[in-house]
């Protein structure tokens, strides 16, 4: 069967559009064909085909009936003022290709030679032997073939259309084509982290496009907006999972899928959501260079998006090393919890919030599989009273943390539906893989009826323990997930390298079947091999840090261009002394921090912490700090269970780091 995008027609199609669609899809698989999106557009044809990828059809349907075409041939005589002639019928559709290819090339440029490509209109509803009546009387006015399929036999319209081929498409028609046809498939070399360092500056680069399996997920099922009449209040909203590799281009599906939605119905709402800053401006970033952000879509973060909602709050936010110090502090009050880290009871105060357990009864009876550490005895209930004297002390001080705020935000759009909620016709979540289950039903309050639910995640980068399946999440995915198998950002070396690292870690008989680690058939079928990552040992993590100054001064001076470096720091702490060195050797303005808003044009690198690193990319990596990880895993005060959740998941922050490179990664180490 015919590789067709999207997979049928968007919207409801004309009888004659859908009777050609079923022939359509009776081509065999090395057809494939692209659907033009622009239903009521009168400037793009219905179909682009093409075939054993080289031979190209541009298809117009007409919507001609077998009466009118013999009316035409024949002429009426009591409407002799008003009848068809045989050279009216097909002038439009043939018309609407020659202006395509026309405009098409005056836009793209013209190529040498003569465009090797066939135009077709077809009249699905009309008998082959009429439209050749109608072809002999036109004598040839038209560069377009005729072809008629009514009662045409499936297999017939494949050999009709290999005969009528024209001559095979050199690859930069090809490309040309596909520019003209499907500009919203279009991926901007700035996109592509793995392009070779020493091509970046070259012009007449071939342009690169989605591949089958993204722009499949990209264009399918993007009728946002129902019959309205037939959506009930309580019809579920439909739900679509992309995950895959690292690299595989699961944010720019999502991404594409968003500015292709919104464009297509400005009647809708629709919203991007994200978990971090970093990821939020980098989406900006690539919205920018595609195209102007669509009123009628808007980006931003889960939190952000809770602020707009709530309002503003009195309260002093607590950070990570303010919750930490509380903890500590309040935990030696609970003797069973003594032998408990404080970074696991951190933890699990969030855990609690995340999963709204907030209520003595529903504590103790909850389900803690996949938390690794169990509570044994009366630790669970000293651990709720924990949790309560955490609160507590958070109110005497006047203070919050985020996962309160995430618990007001629930409680007004589920609980009190005090929101004007619902409200978005559709939602996009970008590494879904860090939201909680309260955050999915904030997201699913937010949703009209029948609205469509859009996330990507990769569960192999999920290091915020929320390890929870997407059933127990209140989410069904099942039967609706692609999976992205091509991995695009990284060399064969450095994915290798991810993958040894993260098979290294694993504990015999650990069990993570729902990742997305490259096995050996994705490593061949990279086509770059490239260098090996540089691991560079010095003595300690300020040494690190000089040496991380010193190869990022060295890539400037060699001529590398602004916005190709990333430099990650595995420890919060270091993150501003790194940032200062760097200014102080590459001048203030070169130096830009991810969290604080989109990349300056002329910024020649980028500096975030590793758990802020999810999503970005750059074709050069320095990651700094990963010892100091490693090291915080041997704490004699870990249990077992703690010390196993800590270096999974510092396993797979690390191997989210290492994968952010496209072309070369860096490694500085300091530990033994």
């Amino acid at each position: 069967m015919a590789k067709i995008i999207p997979a049928k027609p968007r919207g409801r199609p004309n009888k004659a559009f859908a009777a050609f669609f079923k022939v359509l899809k009776s081509l065999p698989d090395d057809f494939t064909a692209w659907l033009s999106l622009e239903n009521k557009s009168r400037d793009r044809p219905h179909v682009f085909l093409v075939w054993k990828e080289r031979h190209a059809f541009m298809i117009q349907v007409a919507e001609t009936t077998q009466q009118l075409a013999e009316s035409a041939l024949q002429g009426d005589f009591f409407k002799q003022d008003e009848s068809l002639g045989p050279e009216d019928l097909g002038r439009m559709e043939s018309d609407l290709l020659e202006n395509f290819v026309a405009r098409s090339i005056s836009l793209l440029g013209p190529l040498t030679g003569e465009l090797p490509l066939k135009r077709l209109v077809v009249f699905p509803n009309v008998r082959e032997g009429t439209v050749d009546e109608v072809v002999m009387l036109r004598s040839g006015e038209t560069h377009a073939s005729y072809l008629g399929l009514h009662q045409i036999q499936l297999a017939h319209f494949a050999r009709r259309l290999e005969a009528l081929a024209a001559a095979a498409l050199p690859e930069p028609g090809l490309h040309h084509l596909r520019r003209a046809f499907t500009p919203e498939s279009e991926v901007p070399d700035s996109f592509v982290a793995r392009t070779p360092l020493d091509r970046n500056t070259a012009h007449g680069l071939p342009p690169c496009f989605l591949d089958f399996d993204q722009e499949w997920c990209v264009k399918n099922d993007l009728d946002l907006l129902p019959d309205h009449e037939a959506i009930m209040a309580e019809t579920p909203a439909t739900v679509r999972l992309v995950t895959g590799v690292a690299g595989s281009g699961k944010s720019l599906v999502l991404l594409y899928r968003a500015l292709l939605s919104a464009k297509l119905h400005p009647e809708a709402r629709v919203l991007v959501l994200t978990h971090n800053k970093p990821l939020r401006y980098e989406l900006e970033r690539r919205t920018k260079r595609l195209a102007d952000l669509p009123r009628n879509l808007s980006c931003t973060t889960f939190f952000q998006w809770a602020a707009k909602n709530l309002g503003k709050w009195e309260e002093r936010m607590w950070w990570p090393a303010d919750i930490e110090r509380a903890v500590s502090r309040l935990k030696e009050s609970f003797p069973s919890l003594e032998n408990l880290s404080t970074a696991f009871l951190t933890d699990e105060i969030g855990w609690i919030k995340d999963h709204r357990l907030l209520a003595r009864e529903r504590y103790q009876n909850a389900d803690r599989a996949g938390r690794g550490t169990s509570l044994r005895g009366g630790q669970r209930e000293e651990m709720w009273d924990l949790f309560l004297a955490y609160q507590h002390d958070q109110k005497e001080k006047r203070a919050t943390d985020w996962h309160n705020i995430a618990l007001r935000f629930h409680e007004a759009a589920v609980m009190e539906k005090s929101l004007p909620f619902p409200c978005f016709d559709a939602i996009f979540v970008d590494e879904a893989q860090f939201f909680a289950k309260s955050w999915f039903e904030i997201v699913g309050a937010a949703l009209k009826p029948g609205g469509h639910l859009f996330l990507a995640a990769d569960p192999t980068q999920g290091f915020l323990r929320r390890r929870q399946s997407w059933i127990a999440a209140g989410i069904d995915v099942r039967g609706r997930t692609t999976r992205l198998s091509y991995a695009y950002r990284n060399t064969r070396a450095i994915l290798r390298f991810a993958r040894e690292f993260y098979e290294s870690r694993q504990e015999d008989g650990e069990n993570e079947t729902d990742l997305n680690v490259p096995d050996d058939d994705l490593l061949a079928s990279i086509s770059e091999e490239g260098e090996s990552p540089a691991v560079i040992r010095v003595p300690s993590p300020q040494e690190e840090i000089a040496r991380a100054v010193n190869e990022a001064s060295a890539l400037r001076d060699a001529g590398l261009q602004p916005g190709k470096l990333l430099i990650l720091h595995a420890n919060s702490s270091l993150e501003s002394a790194l940032r200062s060195s760097l200014e102080r050797k590459l001048g203030t303005n070169q130096v830009h921090d991810a969290k604080s808003g989109p990349v300056p044009a002329d910024a020649f690198c980028t500096l975030t912490t590793l758990n802020a690193a999810t999503g970005l990319e750059a074709p050069i990596v320095i990651l700094l700090g990963m010892d100091q990880l490693l090291e915080s895993e041997q704490d004699l005060r870990l249990s077992e269970g703690d010390r196993a959740d800590l270096r999974r998941d510092h396993t797979r922050m690390l191997y989210m780091g290492f994968t952010r490179a496209g072309q070369r990664l860096v490694l500085l180490r300091s530990g033994r």
